[in-house]
């Protein structure tokens, strides 16, 4: 039974439209599957530090916007030397010459938007094993986790048996799918607050750094960095390094009274669903930064020092709490793509 049916039979058929898609995130040998709860998709292939790497997305609904994308070279890497793709592509050993009337075509990169160039491809890459570039043996694309992963971005759509389906296709009109999931809407942002005066400051670093409650954190007091920032005209946000690594330092988040006697009180970040792979769904403010215009918090966890895996978020402040806004997840360390170009698990909708 698809994603989507799941979802479906718990509630009547006229609240369609809003069901909300799981987030998942999940690896089929050398491919990497990430849908987010608007059940948007990405498949790609990995590693992709051997230069070559197959991307395959996919929004839900009728109006899918389809995308198929082969590059030689990343951000990291940069340019690569050797000739244009479209002449130096193996399939399994032999000659690959896809029709690229409806591609876009530069040396490196090839990409199509157009559902029947991606269906006529995917035809002859699908039972295939392997695609290479003949100048350079390492630069492959292993193929045979690339049907599970786009059979279940398919499950997750509703577009099993369908005529729209990638993977297992049917006689089920192309219309005939669940509608786009509604994901959730950020709520208004406050005004602007007034900037913290010196004074202001001055006070709330001391009362962070020497009387908030911190006995849990394991970097020293002398240690610790403290940053303030207005969050209201009455209460501003204290970020006070808890613990440090080699590229991740873990804060504390607490909302204050800008005025003495000082009133504190924890901030937590809650996830409204549970990552695949966690058991739980409380955050921790890593490589934390608020920006006071827009009310926006920021988290960036690396995986390694390179900063081409781990989590990305985005939370919105509502008066009282924090709200996620986005939550993007890259588990893969293969020198691809920066936290700006990681798969998303979550999103919303901007305040109306």
């Amino acid at each position: 039974m698809s994603y989507w049916m799941k979802s479906l039979l718990l509630l009547p058929f006229v609240f369609v439209a809003c069901v909300q898609a799981e987030p998942l995130q999940k690896s089929f040998s050398d491919w990497q599957l990430t849908c987010n709860n608007a059940a948007f998709c990405v498949a790609r292939s990995f590693p992709g530090d051997n230069g070559l790497v197959m991307t395959l997305s996919r929004g839900a609904g009728v109006n899918d916007r389809p995308l198929l994308r082969i590059d030689y070279g990343s951000a990291y890497s940069g340019e690569l030397p050797g000739g244009p793709l479209k002449e130096n592509l193996l399939l399994d050993q032999r000659r690959l010459t896809p029709d690229l009337k409806h591609w876009s075509v530069e040396p490196h990169h090839l990409a199509t938007s157009n559902a029947i160039a991606i269906d006529e491809f995917l035809a002859q890459t699908l039972d295939a094993h392997t695609m290479q570039l003949t100048y350079q043996a390492k630069a492959t694309i292993p193929l045979s986790g690339m049907k599970a992963a786009l059979l279940l971005m398919d499950d997750v759509q509703g577009r099993v048996n369908g005529a729209s389906a990638w993977v297992k296709r049917g006689d089920r009109a192309p219309s005939d799918v669940p509608p786009v999931p509604q994901v959730p809407q950020l709520p208004a942002r406050l005004p602007q607050p007034a900037p913290l005066t010196q004074e202001e400051t001055s006070g709330l670093i001391d009362y962070g750094t020497w009387r908030v409650n911190t006995d849990n954190c394991s970097l020293d007091p002398l240690r610790r960095e403290v940053s303030v920032a207005p969050l209201t005209d009455t209460k501003a946000l204290l970020l006070i390094s808890c613990e440090a690594g080699a590229y991740n330092v873990i804060d504390l988040a607490f909302e204050v009274t800008r005025s003495q006697p000082y009133v504190a009180r924890g901030l937590t970040l809650t996830l409204p669903f549970t990552p695949p792979g966690r058991s739980d769904n409380q955050m921790e403010l890593v490589n934390a930064e608020f920006d006071a215009s827009s009310g926006l918090l920021y988290t960036f966890s690396k995986g390694r020092g390179l900063g081409d895996c781990g989590v990305a978020t985005r939370w919105q402040y509502n008066g009282n709490d924090f709200v996620l806004a986005e939550y993007a997840e890259e588990k893969t360390c293969d020198a691809w793509h920066s936290s700006d170009k990681w798969p998303t698990l979550w999103v919303s909708q901007p305040p109306s």
